[in-house]
């Protein structure tokens, strides 16, 4: 009995040792897995390929580039940064929308949650109107746009036309609104002037009236023949001192214009002709 519970004992040690060996194996095989799930990205943007094939984009060699993009996607299962690179460049640089699809696709299919998913999605779009714009368009199509492009003309002529009727009517606005405004200036350059001139003939004929109210009785005396000019004389002061009335000062001017310039010039100690 005691050698068969020794027996069962070693056997269950036995059978715990290899669980635990067995649990180890299986933890190490699960985080090796995540390990190496991660680090296949990391290992393609390392993969001397890849960067070659960056390097020969840097320097503008197309088809080099792709060739090693090519060696990528042919060595790994998933290349997803390579099948990116071999879509722009059927793409961009050799206008093969066709093969630029199935590159973007593949991508996807290995990144379908990627932050750059969005932008791959959009270059499919982009790279199938390239498909659509050169297929053949069939006589049916071509007659559907040219008759768009026939009502595209007339609904154009049809703008430049009233285009042009509008500038004309708006020409002809400002044509108007030009003469009332010179019409407008004349008039009120007009209006001052004769304001003025009517103002001047009033000012003069009441100045006239009230010299003919004012004139005092002319009282006969010796008119002198010259007369010596003092400081504030003017030509009325002195028809008045001369004449008694200052109205006669034009005369005294007549008199004397070889010595005077104007009616204003006179100077002190200037002697005038006084006519009789």
């Amino acid at each position: 009995m005691s050698v068969v519970n020794r027996t069962m004992s070693y056997k269950t040690r036995t059978l715990i040792t290899l669980l635990f060996a067995l649990s180890a194996v299986v933890y190490i095989l699960s985080a090796g897995g995540c390990d190496i799930g991660q680090n296949d990205v990391v290992k393609e943007i390392n993969e001397p390929h890849f960067l070659r094939g960056q390097e020969e984009l840097r320097r503008g060699n197309t088809m080099e580039a792709m060739s090693a993009f090519m060696k990528v996607t042919e060595k790994r299962k998933d290349a997803p940064e390579s099948h990116f690179e071999l879509g722009r460049i059927y793409l961009d640089k050799l206008n093969d929308p066709f093969a630029a699809i199935y590159h973007f696709r593949k991508f996807l299919e290995y990144k379908p949650n990627s932050k750059e998913s969005d932008i791959v999605r959009q270059m499919i779009e982009t790279a199938k109107k390239k498909v659509l714009a050169d297929m053949p368009e069939s006589p049916f199509e071509n007659n559907i746009r040219r008759m768009e492009l026939e009502d595209l003309l007339k609904k154009v002529q049809r703008e430049n036309l009233e285009l042009k009727q509008k500038l004309n009517a708006a020409a002809a606005t400002i044509d108007r609104l030009e003469s009332t405004q010179r019409v407008s200036v004349a008039q009120a350059t007009q209006r001052p002037a004769a304001s003025a001139q009517q103002s001047a003939i009033s000012k003069s004929q009441k100045q006239t009236a009230s010299a003919s109210a004012n004139r005092p009785i002319e009282v006969k005396r010796d008119t002198p023949s010259t007369y010596l000019v003092k400081t504030g004389d003017t030509l009325s002061s002195i028809s008045r001192k001369v004449y008694g009335t200052p109205n006669k000062w034009r005369e005294i001017y007549g008199a004397n214009r070889d010595r005077m310039a104007t009616p204003e010039s006179l100077k002190p100690g200037q002697v005038l002709r006084i006519p009789r």
